[in-house]
């Protein structure tokens, strides 16, 4: 099976979001004269906006692999640039819905699998994310795998 990315047509915004935040803050820091409490606050809403821009570059590095054995992620996003989880070793999938308005439309969804070393948390901008959540759902049940009422939820809503 291919690895699965994140399309850097969904992370355009992300990238967008982060250098504009970022030139603005050290702009304002570089050209007006801002009284030191602002200053600050520039300089720290400015480093905020370099990290975010990392972790954009970081999840944009990073592709996902399913085989029969288990996942792994590859990438600085990963932590040590590969983290794995064999399906034999799993022991919790959690999927969790973000909604973003009241009305609960408009949000993301996350997966997160854990063995007893290492948690791997991705989110539904993956290409491929129905499909890495049904391998992994199919894994956690076959481990017998009690999941929560959310997850059970989120799995019904996610398939067609």
């Amino acid at each position: 099976m291919p690895p699965h990315r994140y399309p850097l047509r969904a992370q355009v915004l992300d990238f967008a979001g982060s250098l504009g935040g970022f030139v603005i803050c050290a702009g304002l820091l570089g050209f007006a004269r801002p009284a030191a409490a602002v200053a600050w606050a520039l300089g720290a809403a400015a480093a905020l906006f370099l990290v975010y821009f990392g972790r954009t570059v970081c999840r944009q590095l990073t592709h996902i692999e399913l085989d029969e054995t288990g996942i792994r992620v590859r990438g600085p996003a990963a932590g040590l640039l590969s983290a794995v989880i064999r399906w034999e070793n799993l022991r919790s999938m959690q999927l969790d819905y973000y909604s973003t308005r009241a009305d609960r439309e408009g949000g993301w969804m996350q997966l997160r699998l854990r063995d007893a070393q290492r948690t791997i948390r991705i989110d539904s901008g993956l290409n491929g994310f129905a499909a890495v959540v049904d391998r992994a759902a199919r894994a956690a049940a076959e481990r017998g795998l009690a999941l929560d009422a959310a997850t059970l939820g989120n799995l019904q809503a996610l398939r067609p």
